[in-house]
């Protein structure tokens, strides 16, 4: 029997600019398990890994297309979940270091705060695990909120209409070098990217919770034509969308 359950948990107020998410994983395998396939999200997340009774601490970071991750072991899971561009102003380090890979937290400690790994492992359950996040994270606010970047890539996030990159440029004041460094370094993909994965994003919530065809999804999240919304999908997901659906 395979045996796998998820919680996720919005972090305090002060941190929702920062911290998409608190998740945990608790799977106990009796049989082979399966695959699950994992979608790139626009974040970036801290995953601690407590299977063994000690701390393994790891970063994720920002993916640019699916990846499948096996479900048949027995895992002990608490993560982080950052916004886009929540991790950088804690990390700093570029986040274009983290891009379709992953790398221990010893390897790559965060300069500007320090997570509480062993307070995590001895927590008698996940809501306690979130109250020690949160005030860890609080406690780091001071002198390192974040700049304008992780503001800019939340209003992206909630924009009505996705702009184009000539457009962000115009409305940050930034020229689009200046824009592509300051994405790279908070992010760790270019404005260009991030826009792809936004519309994606959008076009998969129409087909999942609208349950709409290819061609009115295409229209509805700004791509040019039902082909390039294909191609698009297929990119960031690895399937097309009538095989997602």
């Amino acid at each position: 029997m395979h045996v796998m359950s998820y919680c996720e948990s919005p972090p305090a107020l002060p941190l929702r600019h920062m911290v998409a998410a608190y998740w945990c994983i608790e799977q106990n395998e009796t049989d082979a398990g399966g695959m699950h396939r994992v979608l790139p999200d626009g974040c970036a997340d801290l995953i601690c890994d407590f299977t063994a009774g000690t701390v393994q601490a790891r970063w994720v970071g920002t993916m640019t297309h699916a990846v499948l991750v096996s479900t048949g072991s027995t895992q002990r899971l608490f993560g982080i979940r950052f916004a886009s561009g929540g991790l950088f102003p804690l990390l700093g380090a570029p986040l274009s270091l983290l891009v379709d890979r992953v790398a221990e937290l010893d390897a790559l400690p965060a300069r500007y705060w320090q997570p509480p790994l062993e307070a995590w492992r001895d927590a008698p359950d996940f809501s306690t695990r979130c109250a020690l996040a949160d005030a860890s994270l609080i406690a780091t606010l001071d002198g390192h909120a974040g700049d304008g970047a992780t503001a800019l890539l939340h209003a992206l996030r909630h924009a009505e209409v996705l702009p184009t990159v000539a457009e962000l440029s115009r409305r940050t004041g930034l020229g689009v070098r200046s824009l592509q460094r300051r994405f790279i370094e908070s992010l760790g993909v270019s404005p260009r990217q991030h826009l792809c994965y936004l519309r994606f994003e959008r076009a998969r919530h129409l087909l999942e919770f609208h349950h709409a065809g290819a061609a009115e999804v295409a229209l509805a999240a700004g791509y040019s034509d039902q082909a390039h919304f294909v191609r698009e999908f297929r990119r960031f997901a690895g399937v097309t969308p009538g095989r997602w659906c």
